[in-house]
């Protein structure tokens, strides 16, 4: 019988073998920080929880500047157009995001004491910050080539390593603190950057010995003329992403803070299902446009879509069991606040696949404007809302504002398309935009079910029982997708 499981897995194509293995990779990740959540907020108060979380909220701002996001977005493209050097444009990279993220640090440091919010935080934790913002780039930098070449194996047993040490780091740190009095929130800030930059020095030897070429005016040149264009796209989509935290976390205290934070890291536990998709999909989506095979991108996509509707559903009606799962009473109206972030989540997913198209023809002011928009209307929302109706509103505001998004690119989109393929059409768009309304539909209407428990594990297991039947066909399309032709 494992002869059988051996030679049917090695019958399957290694493309479809790899978005697999990077799928059970993300996936570990986000399920070992799963297991250690219900740790975290029973040791830490909602204050220190909320420490971290407004953290990664800078992080995300300040990686704009400290490294334009070239690993994730011109890294993607490069790879297409330089894949016979590609380790040199990866090594040249990498060291050109170094060299911006020292530069960022310096001027953030003269400015660090201007800014009120920033005072709860010493100066070495923005060391930390730093130094984990470059860890992160160099991950992404190594791990999209590694997708990109299909090379699962080391990948993967990285992907596990980080997800299993990060957590287990900051976790010794939290129980010793009262042992060498270091605060718990910066604790568990100690544990990721750990681990993260373990990981980065690792994958700079390894880059180092596969390419010596640390400079590179081609590639710098590449990187900077794609990437600084969509600065304004970076930091309104820094802002959609994490500028509800910061409002709740001015506005409303760190108690309500670490509160819109449990929420929102449960709803974010979706995007490891959009994230495993949506980075293997970039690539592959580039190849089949490269190659005229336009026909190939509907089915895919919509499957992906399907499946992640699902999953946001089934998070948004399980709402209240979980965040009784994952914390104690004091978080207990975190519930509220998920089903509009896992609706962030299906919405975020959206307008990727929208997107890549404009990337793809180099499309990027329209991205900036799209972004620009959404993102002042995200912040405008907060400002308004958050002082009256608190964290809730914040959720809300970033629903409201990534369903203008991918309104947005959608439209930006067409308009790529009718510049550069004669308006053909790429997805079947009235089928997702059918899918999208009653996907919103079901998310605002959940909240209204959490007092009738016989109703909503009624919705659960009907879910479930879809997908248990329908398992099969899911994974057979699933394998199928990113199979290469020969």
């Amino acid at each position: 019988m494992i002869k059988k499981i051996g030679e049917k897995y090695n019958s399957i194509p290694k493309s479809a073998r790899a978005s697999v293995w990077f799928l059970f990779a993300n996936i570990f990740q986000k399920a070992v920080m799963v297991i250690f959540t219900p740790l975290f907020t029973r040791i830490m108060t909602t204050e220190e929880f909320s420490k971290y979380a407004v953290f990664q909220s800078w992080e995300t701002i300040l990686t704009v500047f400290a490294t334009l996001n070239i690993s994730n977005y011109a890294t993607a493209k490069a790879l297409v157009e330089y894949k016979d050097d590609q380790d040199s444009f990866i090594t040249s990279s990498q060291f050109l995001t170094i060299l911006l993220s020292f530069f960022t640090f310096g001027i953030f440091i003269s400015i660090k004491s201007g800014i009120g919010e920033l005072q709860s935080f010493p100066l070495w934790i923005f060391v930390l910050m730093f130094i984990d913002i470059i860890s992160m780039a160099m991950f992404s930098f190594w791990s999209q080539q590694e997708r990109f070449n299909q090379r699962y194996k080391l990948l993967t047993g990285a992907s596990i390593l980080i997800g299993i040490s990060s957590p287990l780091i900051a976790f010794l740190l939290i129980i010793t603190s009262k042992t060498t009095g270091l605060y718990k929130g910066w604790a568990r800030i100690w544990g990721v950057v750990i681990a993260n930059g373990i990981i980065a020095i690792a994958i700079l030897i390894i880059s180092l010995k596969r390419s010596k070429k640390i400079v590179s005016k081609k590639y710098w040149k590449y990187d900077m003329t794609y990437c600084i264009p969509l600065i304004p796209h970076f930091l309104a989509m820094a802002f959609l992403q994490k500028i509800g935290q910061l409002f709740v976390d001015h506005y409303c205290g760190a108690e309500m803070s670490g509160i819109y934070a449990l929420a929102n890291s449960l709803a974010m536990l979706m995007m490891v299902v959009n994230d495993a998709f949506t980075k293997t999909l970039v690539p592959w989506t580039y190849q089949k446009m490269a190659d005229e095979k336009y026909d190939d991108i509907n089915k895919p996509v919509l499957l992906c879509l399907v499946i992640i509707a699902i999953a946001d559903i089934a998070m948004a009606l399980a709402a209240p069991e979980l965040v009784a799962i994952f914390a104690d009473k004091s978080y207990a109206d975190a519930m509220y606040a998920v089903p509009p972030l896992v609706g962030v989540c299906f919405f975020g997913f959206l307008y990727n696949t929208f997107s890549n198209i404009e990337y793809y023809y180099k499309e990027t002011k329209l991205v900036s404007m799209a972004s620009m928009v959404a993102g002042g209307i995200i912040v405008l929302a907060n400002f308004i809302l958050v002082p009256q109706f608190g964290y809730i509103a914040a959720a809300y505001s970033a629903l409201i504002s990534y369903v203008v998004y991918s309104i947005m690119h959608y439209l930006f989109m067409q308009k790529t398309l009718k510049k550069h393929l004669q308006g053909r059409e790429i997805y079947n768009n009235f089928w997702i935009l059918k899918l999208s309304i009653i996907f919103v539909l079901i998310i605002v209407c959940i909240p209204l079910l959490y007092k009738f428990n016989y109703i909503r594990y009624g919705l659960i297991l009907v879910v479930l029982a879809v997908i248990f039947v329908k398992r099969k066909f899911i994974i057979e399309k699933l394998m199928g997708i990113f199979k290469k032709e020969e």
